[in-house]
């Protein structure tokens, strides 16, 4: 028996009614539609299915999972969608159990394999600075990609008087898992 969280996940798109449809989110247009995330229950992970090949392989975004309309999770990243998404894929039943990873990407995945409808990603690139590291220039997204996606949950929290779902929806209570 591992001590751990134990997390209240999502079960259905009921859950979901009470939160903000993406049609009235206040950036929207700057947002594309990147990707589908496919809950495989099968293999506990989400499949991708690449709806705009030529962003795929950008890092530094801002991305918005959507189910039927309804923001669910909105959060950045310095890497790829891709990589992202493989990193929600570890949240694994099994691995909670251990202890061995986190509670944002166990509850993301859970709820979505419990929910089981297509996930609509969206994203927005930010600009890329470069800068020099020893003489080396550089140009990513890691820090405006977290800046804009300060500004855009803080809007969003002042515009809808509630968090984005992830994280308001997220009740921890400290327990043992077992087996």
């Amino acid at each position: 028996m591992a001590k751990n969280r134990n997390i209240v996940l999502l079960k259905t798109t009921d859950d979901l009614k009470d939160d903000v449809s993406y049609n009235e989110f206040e950036y929207k247009d700057k947002f594309i539609h990147l990707c589908n995330l496919i809950p495989n229950k099968d293999k506990e992970k989400l499949d991708i299915e690449f709806v705009d090949e030529n962003s795929i392989k950008n890092n530094g975004m801002v991305y918005i999972f959507v189910i039927d309309e309804k923001i669910f999770k909105i959060g950045h990243t310095i890497t790829t969608i891709t990589k992202r998404v493989q990193s929600y894929n570890c949240g694994k039943t099994e691995y909670r159990i251990a202890g061995t990873n986190s509670t944002t990407n166990y509850f993301v995945l859970q709820s979505l394999l419990n929910i089981g409808e297509i996930v609509e990603d969206y994203a927005f690139f930010t600009e890329k600075p470069e800068y020099k590291v020893s003489g080396k220039a550089y140009k990513d997204g890691a820090q405006p990609a977290k800046k804009a996606e300060n500004i855009i949950i803080t809007d969003f929290i002042k515009n809808h008087s509630k968090n984005q779902l992830a994280t308001h929806k997220l009740r921890i209570k400290n327990e043992s898992i077992s087996n």
